[in-house]
């Protein structure tokens, strides 16, 4: 019995869209080579790891996609009954292929947020505090209502985190740009009325973020409340660690350093963790704490070399407070300060 062809699926392979057709596998090859050199010529310490790239890849998605269906579902409010565009699950296919994913401050946020927590998930587990409840239950019961009340709120964001599975929280800049770019490749042509209501549905999504759900906000208010002195800080890093609070780690480490957040993430996240010790060695932490805490990140982090770190300690520990506050300075700086220096000091080696 013969099949009649589909009209549609014939259309795929209509003989004025062939050159088409060739000219995009074409791209799609050149790409694909031009990827493989890339990744030829990477250090095997620069490449990330399966398990990075694919929480990476499924955050990133899970983001786009939640975007979508969010500004879809307010855009649809301002149009007539059944009028729609692009579905959410195009919407990265879209985006890949404009290559407006490949945002490096956007890669950049969501590999140091993978990276974080499988470290924090990776860290040994060894109580300070003997059967006595974690870190952060007992800062919840603390005589200070502001530092009780901070504790609460991350007990919260950890609540609200794991809700909502892998999707992904950004600073307010990238989240911005993210949103516009989703908005953008849910456009169907030339809509004008489509096009309203979506920038509508931008502004409306913008409005409802709460700025206290970015990246270690709340971490951050329970640092700033705690406000450790110099003799509590080392034992509030160590039970931070010992109860896979990296998050809270990175946040005291912020406020102690007058550092901002996202340096001291990256700093604590590198594998080589120079900058980290001197950053310790600048609070003037002693070996016992540098010791504990560089042997727990190493078990945390198979990238760590912890023979290297063990042969370092005692070179480590030479570095005055002092010194180790001059080295580490410029971290200081504001970060459109670093980023121009880093700039300028670029283009002079080339």
């Amino acid at each position: 019995m013969a099949v009649e062809p589909d009209p549609d699926h014939a259309s795929e392979w209509h003989a004025a869209r062939l050159s088409d057709r060739v000219d995009a596998a074409r791209a799609r090859a050149a790409a694909r080579r031009r990827g493989a050199v890339l990744d030829l010529g990477l250090d095997e310490d620069l490449r990330l790891t399966d398990q990075v790239r694919f929480e990476v890849t499924a955050r990133l998605h899970l983001l786009v996609e939640t975007i979508a269906r969010d500004l879809l579902q307010q855009a649809e409010r301002a149009m007539p009954e059944g009028t729609g565009h692009a579905a959410p699950g195009e919407v990265i296919g879209r985006l890949h292929r404009a290559g407006a994913l490949a945002d490096p401050a956007l890669v950049d946020e969501l590999v140091a947020q993978a990276r974080q927590g499988l470290i924090a998930r990776a860290l040994p587990i060894e109580s300070m505090a003997g059967d006595a409840p974690s870190l952060l239950v007992r800062l919840t019961e603390a005589p200070d209502r502001i530092v009780a009340a901070a504790a609460r709120a991350v007990l919260v964001a950890e609540g609200q985190a794991r809700e909502a599975g892998e999707v992904a929280s950004l600073p307010t800049r990238l989240h911005d740009r993210l949103v516009w770019t989703v908005a953008a490749a849910l456009r169907g042509g030339d809509d004008p009325a489509w096009d309203g209501a979506l920038a509508q549905a931008v502004e409306r999504v913008l409005a409802a973020q709460d700025d206290g759900d970015r990246p270690g906000a709340a971490a951050l208010r329970l640092a700033a409340a705690i406000d450790a002195r110099p003799g509590e800080l080392p034992d509030l890093l160590l039970e931070s660690l010992s109860d896979r609070q990296l998050g809270l780690f990175v946040a005291l480490l912020t406020h102690a350093l007058g550092i901002d957040h996202a340096m001291v993430r990256e700093i604590v996240l590198e594998p080589e963790g120079d900058r980290l010790w001197l950053a310790l060695r600048a609070l003037d932490q002693e070996r016992p704490t540098i010791a504990r805490i560089g042997l727990s990140l190493c078990e945390a982090d198979r990238r760590r070399d912890v023979d290297g770190f063990a042969e370092a300690l005692d070179a480590i520990m030479a570095v005055s407070a002092a010194a180790a506050r001059r080295a580490i300075a410029s971290l200081t700086l504001p970060a459109p300060f670093r980023a121009a220096i880093e700039r300028l000091e670029g283009s002079e080696r080339r």
